[in-house]
């Protein structure tokens, strides 16, 4: 439900893509609020690292078409660990060329190792869209990088909009930001359990 209304909210719109039509070009475009790593994390149900093993487009039972990724795990900075888990998002497109693309939601490849900030059980949302997606590169010497791409999607904040672009950093930093957010944020939720009690 939250993932509906933040479609709606967001987008504005969805566009069907038929057999050999051609996707308009504000299909692309999507609006969210600018969120750095920290605020990824607050927003996220989960964030999982791993490799991107396989991927199908299909219809879910209500009639919604979906693509499911095949994630093989190497890491959980938040939620149930899982060697391997299955991340069903909204939209894509069928072998046949119909489908469904919502706007903004970043691009996930079959083969690629990936940091993804998911909200949402069954079906999953990328937390803030297409910023929900950093990409983990490595080079010849061992050395990792993380790269979030957001493309035409347009990013909201405190100076006004901007267009998206790329965002990149030494996996390093990436990490020990986004582990040091999830221990404090574990430790708020915790602590306002116990106040609870």
């Amino acid at each position: 439900m939250r993932w509906t209304l933040l479609i709606l909210a967001i987008a504005g719109a969805s566009w069907a893509v038929g057999q050999n039509s051609q996707i308009p070009s504000s299909a692309q475009a999507g609006t969210a609020i600018r969120m750095e790593v920290e605020g990824l994390v607050d927003n996220a149900d989960r964030i999982v690292q791993g490799r991107i093993s396989g991927r199908r487009t299909l219809r879910d039972q209500a009639g919604r078409v979906v693509t499911d990724y095949e994630m093989q795990v190497e890491r959980t900075f938040l939620g149930q660990p899982d060697v391997q888990r299955t991340i069903r998002i909204p939209g894509g497109v069928t072998a046949d060329g119909r489908g469904l693309v919502l706007p903004g939601m970043p691009e996930i490849r079959v083969g690629e190792e990936v940091v993804l900030f998911l909200n949402g059980e069954g079906m999953q949302m990328p937390t803030g869209m297409a910023q929900g997606k950093y990409r983990v590169l490595s080079d010849g010497q061992g050395t990792q990088r993380v790269m979030s791409r957001t493309g035409s999607l347009e990013l909201m904040g405190a100076s006004g909009a901007s267009c998206g672009g790329v965002t990149a950093m030494d996996y390093s930093e990436f990490s020990g930001r986004v582990q040091a957010r999830v221990t404090e944020r574990l430790a708020l939720e915790a602590y306002g359990q116990e106040s609870n009690r």
